[in-house]
């Protein structure tokens, strides 16, 4: 059971409401939206023990609805045959990445609700985050400070690449030593292939050394004392790696 969905959207608000005030009614509902939006989240949310079937099966969903007043359809989109199905006196919420047939939808679901992308809801991108962090904490079994640049956090997949985004920035921020080297081990294992590999794998190891030295002192010239080179062979490696 799941003790709340993670939103301060005031359109999910509504659909929220909206589903609540119409638990009592034998009328079927569906939610619209993009992939990993949380539509199944939320309706498992609301429904927590109402019967889940994926759209994929047309004879399991046949079955369900003979069997149970009320079910949950993901995948709705992918279900053949919907002039078929008999949703009289049943309670359907169906889940679907898209429309299909607009005036099939029309004429089998009395509240059409459709949730909106994370582009359409930057308020809920930080509280989202913030969930992802204390979970990745837990699961890598991470202690220190985990600080999530808002900024670089991908919401091109929704929830799935944003939670994608956390991980990757919790865990580069806590590797040590051993766990770059094995990194580099296993990359440099694969993409060896010859033809002047340390030339073309130099930059690998140089550019993140630099960028972060001019980023952490803002000076080449103490940059080229800390690392023991001389200003001109920096000024020249800043510019060959593209840094300026």
């Amino acid at each position: 059971m799941i003790d709340q969905f993670l939103t301060h959207s005031s359109h999910i608000h509504n659909i929220i409401k909206g589903f609540n005030l119409t638990k009592s009614l034998f009328v079927s509902s569906i939610l619209i939206g993009e992939p990993h939006t949380g539509k199944k989240t939320l309706i498992r949310y609301l429904f927590p023990d109402t019967p889940m079937v994926s759209g994929d099966d047309h004879t399991k969903v046949q079955d369900f609805l003979k069997n149970n007043d009320e079910i949950i359809i993901f995948n709705f989109e992918k279900l053949t045959n919907i002039e078929n199905l008999d949703f009289n006196n049943k309670r359907v919420i169906a889940l679907a990445d898209y429309i299909g047939n607009k005036n099939t939808i029309d004429d089998l679901f009395a509240f059409i609700y459709t949730m909106p992308s994370l582009k359409d809801r930057q308020e809920d991108i930080k509280l989202l985050a913030n969930h992802f962090v204390k979970e990745v904490a837990n699961n890598l079994m991470i202690d220190g400070n985990i600080s999530i640049d808002l900024s670089k956090i991908d919401i091109s997949n929704n929830v799935r690449s944003l939670k994608r985004s956390v991980y990757h920035q919790a865990f580069v921020q806590n590797c040590n030593h051993n766990d770059i080297e094995e990194i580099l081990y296993h990359y440099l294992y694969h993409a060896l292939q010859g033809n002047n590999d340390y030339k073309e794998f130099l930059p690998l190891f140089e550019k993140p050394l630099i960028e972060a030295g001019l980023a952490k002192y803002h000076s080449q010239l103490k940059l080229s004392d800390i690392l023991g080179i001389n200003r001109n062979t920096l000024r020249k490696k800043i510019y060959e790696l593209n840094l300026d």
